[in-house]
This record gives C-alpha cells, sequence and structure tokens, in this order.
C-alpha cells in the first residue's frame, strides 16, 4: 500500500500550482447541459437532464508527493492539535487548484487528526440525512462510511488488487479492498472516513495507472453499512434475547411458578430462588418473553447477523 506523505515534510515546502491559471480559458466550462453552472461542484444543473452528462477520462490528476504543501489555512492549525475548522481543497484533489500557496484550503491527505461535524465532509460540504439513489454525491450525516463502490475496471487480473491499493492508498489508509471479477468492480475500505470522501473526488473519472486513458473509473459509496445507532441497537437486541432464552431455561429447569392444585383444592406456587431464575435483566417484558417462549418451538429461526457484509445491490450499475 502506498504510504500517504508525512505532515511534517509536506510543511516544509509551499504548497505546487496545479493548474496554471493562465490555461484557464472562459470555455474551459464543462459542455453545458443545464441552465445553472455550480463552480463548487463543476457542472451544470437544472434542465431536462438534470446536469448529467457521459462520463470521460479526468485531464487532470493530484499528484500528492508533488503537489501537497502548506496553503493559508495552515496558519490556523497548531501543530499536533485537532483541526476543526480548515477544510481540504475540492479542486486540489481533483488535481487542478490553480491557487497554490495561496489556497484558502489545506492541500494534503486528510489524516486522523482531522475532525469535523458529522453534517459536513472533508471539504466543508454539507451532507443530506440520505444518500441519492444511485449513491453518488456528499453522502449521508446519519451513518459512517469508509468504504467505496469502485466500477468500470477495464481489466480484473491477479495484480488488479494490488494496484487499487497501490492508486487509492495514495489518499489514505486503506484497509480492506474485495474484487468482484464478474462485475469489473471493486469495494474499497479505508481506516478514515475523511479518506474515503478525499479518495472518492480524486480517484473519479481517473484509472488504476495514470498512463491508462481508456479506463474511465466511477466511484460511488458503498450500500453496505449501518448507521452506528442501529448496529449499537441490534446488538443490544441480539443480547436481551440471548438473555431471555437463559432465562426461559433456567425457569423450565426449576419449574418456577408452576402452578398445582391440593387435595382440597388450593392453588399452590412453588416457591423459587429469583436469583437463580433471574440471572440478569434481560431488558424484556414478560410479554415479549413469553411470546419468545412460544417461538422456541420452532428450532430453525434465523439468527441476527452483526456483521454486515457487502450488500448485492452495490453489483448493480
Amino acid at each position: 500500500m502506498a504510504e500517504s506523505p508525512r505532515s511534517d515534510v509536506i510543511q516544509r515546502k509551499p504548497a505546487r500550482i496545479q493548474l496554471n491559471p493562465s490555461l484557464v480559458a472562459e470555455n474551459s466550462k464543462p459542455e453545458q447541459t443545464g441552465e445553472v453552472f455550480n463552480i463548487w461542484y463543476s457542472k451544470w444543473t437544472g434542465g431536462e437532464n438534470n446536469g448529467k452528462i457521459p462520463r470521460s477520462h479526468s485531464k487532470h490528476r493530484c499528484n500528492v508527493e508533488l503537489d501537497s504543501g502548506y496553503t493559508k489555512a495552515d496558519k490556523y492549525i497548531e501543530d499536533g492539535k485537532i483541526n476543526r475548522s480548515q477544510y481540504f481543497c475540492l479542486y486540489f484533489a481533483r488535481g487542478y487548484c490553480c491557487n497554490g500557496k495561496s489556497c484558502q484550503y489545506l492541500h494534503r491527505v486528510p489524516t486522523q487528526n482531522d475532525v469535523f461535524p458529522t453534517t459536513v465532509d472533508c471539504f466543508g460540504r454539507e451532507k443530506f440525512s440520505d444518500y441519492r439513489d444511485d449513491m453518488t454525491g456528499i453522502g449521508s450525516f446519519e451513518v459512517v462510511n469508509k468504504t467505496l463502490f469502485v466500477s468500470n475496471i477495464s481489466t480484473i487480473n491477479s495484480s488488479t488488487e494490488a494496484m487499487i491499493r497501490s492508486s487509492f492508498g495514495e489518499f489514505g489508509n486503506v484497509v480492506n479492498v474485495k474484487v468482484l471479477p464478474n462485475r469489473n468492480s471493486a469495494f474499497v475500505s479505508f481506516r478514515l472516513e475523511n479518506q474515503a470522501q478525499f479518495a472518492k473526488e480524486a480517484m473519479q473519472c481517473q484509472s488504476l495507472e495514470a498512463s491508462n486513458k481508456s479506463e474511465t473509473l466511477h466511484i460511488r459509496w458503498s450500500k453496505s453499512v449501518q448507521s452506528q445507532s442501529s448496529l449499537e441497537n441490534q446488538e443490544t437486541k441480539v443480547l436481551s434475547i440471548e438473555a431471555a432464552k437463559r432465562m426461559l431455561d433456567s425457569l423450565s429447569q426449576h419449574q418456577a411458578n408452576k402452578r398445582f392444585k391440593t387435595n382440597n383444592g388450593e392453588v399452590k406456587v412453588n416457591e423459587v430462588n429469583n436469583s437463580q431464575v433471574l440471572p440478569e435483566n434481560t431488558g424484556l417484558d414478560m410479554e415479549t418473553i413469553s411470546k419468545l417462549g412460544q417461538s422456541r418451538k420452532n428450532e430453525n429461526q434465523p439468527t441476527i447477523n452483526l456483521i454486515p457484509g457487502y450488500s448485492s445491490d452495490d453489483d448493480s450499475e
């Protein structure tokens, strides 16, 4: 895996100008396909096709080792301190920032010291409550998503995984790669969400090898994630069910609260040590426990999987 440049090395040199401003002409905007041109997203919006155009290979690419350096944003960050206010340059990630050291945004790869509100990404763009239907865009503030779905890989072979780790590893610490040979696609997971956000922009419409202009990657967010609260609630539910099952086993073993009639018709109740019958607080009410006891007659009940797998929906374009 390619290692990201060390921050102390980056700070010793100014950020390089990736694109000469004199080469930026008025007609450098992409072909008009909408009504309004958004310079932040570098695309047209509005109109019949809502700004969607056929994907073509990007003309620019971020070279982290050559392009990274200090900018005006770095003077607001103390060494070794958490950065909560200075965002990253979107154009730097895409490889065509004209400002260099004069840029108001950071020109480097995000690290664990860059911590931002969950409502925005590392570029300062506001997230939404849910993903787009096609899983593109900025993302959702309700989940922590560190996994990208990369499609349109031109060739899948024995070296594909290593190539993915190398190219995406320039923009963060890649912890897992799962190649889908039949789909010419792959899942790429990062250690940090901000690095996944950065890599999504940096590798969009690029290729695994910079020289391969015939390959144009399409990158989306993976669907195989759950909100942190959802995972915690699911785990709590499983633990409660397991505790309830142990309670039922104990009730059955001791014949707890079993009612029977004496010779004179009096109803008596067996005395049972509650500390043995109720070993722990299950968090479930008695009605739920009763229903659980009835459901145990069916031994083939499905189990809850706490480890979310990759969604098959991600395989489709």
